[in-house]
């Protein structure tokens, strides 16, 4: 289960007085600040091992963390292949596509 907490939109966040002290109204949390308050109490993303073996194609942003070897990484983006190599952590978008070559530990980490 998630432990994902959002705003209760419903709930009024300030009481609205006349001169005389007495409630005429209540305020509310509007866009965008209901966005602002969300990021505040929501968990941060985990890191996810990926368990199939390469390539592996992003469908959320995020980062690839490569670990434990010398791997020899291709990052492909459309039609533009990138070599890497070593320990990397890279960022990629949705429909990246990562490939490699050699042991290691590879994890996800979604935006």
């Amino acid at each position: 289960m998630s432990s994902t907490f959002l705003p209760n939109m419903g709930a009024a966040l300030v009481k609205v007085t006349n001169n005389k002290g007495e409630e005429i109204g209540k305020g509310f949390i509007i866009s965008p600040w209901n966005t602002f308050f969300q990021q505040l109490v929501q968990a941060a993303p985990a890191v996810q091992d990926v368990s199939a073996g390469s390539p592996f194609t992003a469908n959320v942003a995020g980062v690839v963390i490569f670990t434990g070897g010398a791997p020899v990484i291709t990052l492909t983006r459309g039609t533009t292949n990138i070599i890497l190599t070593g320990e990397r952590i890279i960022p990629i978008a949705v429909g990246d596509t990562i490939t490699w070559v050699g042991a290691t530990t590879v994890q996800f980490l979604g935006a």
